[in-house]
């Protein structure tokens, strides 16, 4: 009789409370102070960002079969036993090469943690015979990741003010001891044979080259794969400045939590409203709204960068995580559209290849984004970088038409 038959719990249960504690990243809501007290400027805070999503890219094709090798319940604890190195590092050490390491091991643990995650649902729910519960159970956990950034949004800025870093990176490991114990109590599942480990691991990287060059030639696919790697790549460069925004706008301390339990909320709320907004705005509608709210993003955060007035800036940063919240909503309705328009035989290759643009768009553009910095300053960046964006997403309805026929 295991543990969870004893007591009637649910492995599942166990790994909602890993994520829960795991995503207590309290750190993370007010990170652009973090490297400003490690001796950092703006500049470099975008390079490290850009570094962190070139891992997350680089390690995810390079580490496609460790899940597949190895039982995923180990690969998982090895991803959080790596963001708990990080914590670990920053707590004992500080400077620009501590804070890019601690990048490094976070985008490791991203590579090693996604896809890992999802799989070990699936394939726990096939032992049980629920394969119908796993929407529900996908959405649990998404609920569970959102509730836990929400709530380190308030604690971490509540800490900080009080007690500073030290006292927030020892918290933050405490959490992460807890989430990463609590792994140890989900029941092993079996890995597929040898033979296919073989046959994957020599194919991979040929099967996502393959992948990426059937995107790019199929016109039915390529605008909605182009517009949402767009997007995302954008979506970061609008995230991470907010905190900068924040900052030099003189914002009070808590404003910091708010904005990003704001943005976590609205991006959690996005999953929720995405069935009914997309059916009833669609095709070239959808892609028009979101067009707007690029410019709309754009003119904003210039705005907040000139006046520098915080309670004005928190208004634009609400506005601003409105425009992400359709974002996301537009990237599930775009996966809708890859699945349904692409071959059966190339719809789970077509979707990794779609998530390798997402990565290598944010990446790029925030790399982009931090040389306009050094040369123009916020404003000239931004004008600069908003102009091009804006030209490059500019809709093609022509396109998105024959795209849906």
């Amino acid at each position: 009789m295991t543990i969870f038959s004893k007591f009637k719990i649910n492995p599942l249960a166990i790994l909602n409370f890993a994520t829960f504690f795991q995503y207590q990243r309290f750190v993370m809501p007010i990170s652009f102070l973090f490297y400003l007290h490690n001796g950092l400027n703006f500049s470099q805070f975008i390079l490290c960002q850009s570094i962190y999503n070139a891992t997350c890219l680089i390690a995810k094709i390079s580490m496609g079969v460790v899940g597949d090798i190895f039982p995923k319940k180990f690969v998982i604890i090895f991803s959080y036993l790596l963001f708990m190195l990080r914590v670990i590092l920053w707590i004992n050490f500080s400077g620009f090469w501590i804070v890019l390491a601690g990048e490094i091991l976070y985008g490791l643990f991203k590579a090693f943690y996604r896809g890992n995650v999802d799989s070990y649902i699936y394939e726990y729910l096939e032992t049980q015979n629920k394969n119908k519960d796993i929407i529900k159970r996908y959405g649990r956990l998404s609920f569970y990741n959102s509730l836990g950034s929400a709530v380190s949004c308030f604690i971490g800025v509540i800490l900080y003010k009080y007690y500073g870093f030290k006292t927030i990176l020892l918290l933050e490991l405490a959490t992460q001891i807890i989430a990463t114990a609590s792994l140890f109590l989900l029941p092993d599942l079996k890995t597929i044979t040898p033979h296919k480990i073989h046959i994957k691991s020599r194919y991979y990287l040929k099967i996502i080259s393959k992948s990426i060059k059937a995107i790019i030639k199929d016109t039915r696919v390529n605008y909605y794969v182009y517009y949402a790697a767009m997007l995302t790549g954008l979506t970061s460069i609008f995230v991470w400045n907010f905190q900068p925004l924040l900052k030099i706008s003189a914002a009070p301390v808590i404003l910091f939590g708010v904005i990003n339990f704001i943005n976590q909320i609205l991006r959690g709320l996005g999953g929720f409203l995405a069935k009914n907004f997309t059916q009833k705005i669609y095709g070239t509608k959808i892609i028009i709204i979101e067009y707007i709210a690029v410019l709309l993003s754009f003119v904003l955060l210039l705005l907040g960068y000139d006046i520098k007035n915080y309670i004005l800036t928190t208004g634009f940063l609400i506005i601003i995580c409105f425009a992400i919240h359709l974002f996301v909503i537009f990237n599930i309705y775009n996966v809708s559209k890859i699945h349904e328009i692409t071959y059966d035989y190339r719809r789970a290759a077509t979707s990794s290849a779609n998530t390798f643009f997402e990565d290598f768009a944010s990446f790029f553009l925030l790399l982009i984004f931090k040389f306009l910095y050094d040369a123009q300053g916020f404003d000239g960046s931004l004008i600069i970088f908003g102009f091009i964006s804006t030209i490059m997403l500019f809709p093609n309805i022509k396109r998105i038409k024959q795209s849906v026929q």
